[in-house]
């Protein structure tokens, strides 16, 4: 990055910053007549490929998730639901404090991952080996919105930690998966199947924090905003650090914490959603990778494996529409090589779907 750039992109941050802190508040004591509420929360689905817009069949080949996101926990407390769903808001919003909005969120998720030839049934020791993994993961939410109890403006922050728990080898169902839609589409069957990783139950908990820096209001009809993040996975199935950043930019944002691929930690809701809404935005995410078991093999057992990079990036762009009610988001996404004697990067296409209630 030259010096002008770094200049440029500070004095950014800067604008951003000074009118970060009057895009939300805890209480939304003024909240304009146009924007709602939410009482339950969000359910998305995510569907990711790298044939869309990229007319591969390698590699990461196919994710699934689909997630719900509670609302603000606290908001529970005083509704009329079933007793232990009032019990455990109650408990959970004990632990973050009376100026922040505790939320929690629940997800069923897959990835597949393929060689480039998937024509022959021989094992391919000079590729990525045939993978998958299915999970579920639980997550903690703590938002930090800009104005706290005591009137003073502030960053709005989320800090999320989740926990993911599944299985990959065969009882991860990735062959059942990528053949059965081959056969709803007419291609051929990937062949190599016999050859994935063995059955391993994989556990992963993961920590993020995000920052959302953003220009305007809660009345602005357009703005620019910056959301960095940093976080850190530990489990057998990833280990890893990552830092990243999106801007976007367009009318009537989103007062989430930005677009996100299939990843842990990936979601988030606001607290409120507006009528219609449009945006474009840029990302990028950076990570440092001490495992995955999907490219170094199973932890106990011999399988298939290949010397991975310690360092993979992902670049991504893409759009964003929606209403009060939903709001859907397509991101084309670029991912450099994984492993040593990767011939090249990898694109795939993202397409997340989202009803609010």
């Amino acid at each position: 990055m030259t010096l002008r750039a770094a200049i440029t992109f500070a004095g950014f941050c800067l604008c951003l910053q000074l009118h970060a802190a009057s895009a939300d508040s805890a209480d939304a004591s003024s909240i304009p007549l146009s924007i709602e509420r939410l009482s339950w929360g969000s359910l998305t689905l995510y569907s990711e490929n790298d044939k869309y817009f990229a007319g591969t069949d390698r590699r990461y080949t196919n994710g699934l998730k689909i997630s719900g996101l509670t609302a603000n926990l606290r908001s529970f407390e005083s509704q009329q639901l079933p007793t232990p769903v009032r019990l455990l808001a109650k408990s959970l919003s004990r632990f973050v404090k009376r100026d922040e909005v505790p939320k929690i969120g629940l997800s069923l998720g897959q990835n597949i991952y393929t060689p480039e030839d998937t024509e022959t049934t021989l094992p391919q020791p000079l590729d990525r080996p045939y993978a998958a993994w299915l999970y579920v993961g639980v997550s903690f939410h703590n938002y930090r919105p800009s104005i706290n109890e005591y009137g003073d403006r502030r960053i709005p922050r989320l800090d999320i930690l989740e926990i993911n728990l599944g299985m990959v080898g065969p009882w991860a169902l990735g062959r059942q998966i990528q053949n059965g839609f081959h056969d709803l589409i007419g291609v051929a069957h990937a062949k190599g199947w016999d050859n994935q990783l063995k059955n391993e139950p994989g556990l992963n908990i993961i920590f993020e924090r995000k920052w959302r820096l953003r220009t305007g209001d809660l009345e602005s009809d357009w703005a620019i905003e910056a959301i960095p993040r940093v976080g850190f996975c530990l489990g057998n199935v990833n280990t890893l650090a990552n830092a990243g950043l999106e801007i976007r930019g367009g009318f009537r944002l989103p007062l989430d914490f930005g677009t996100s691929l299939i990843r842990p930690t990936g979601d988030s809701n606001p607290l409120f959603r507006s009528g219609f809404n449009a945006f474009v935005f840029v990302a990028g995410d950076a990570r440092a990778i001490a495992r995955d078991i999907t490219l170094d093999g199973n932890t106990f057992r011999d399988s298939p494996s290949i010397s991975r990079e310690p360092f993979v990036t992902d670049t991504a762009y893409g759009l964003g529409f929606g209403g009060r009610r939903w709001q859907v988001v397509y991101t084309q996404a670029y991912r450099t090589k994984e492993f040593k004697i990767q011939k090249d990067g990898q694109d795939f296409g993202s397409l997340s779907m989202s009803l609010f209630f």
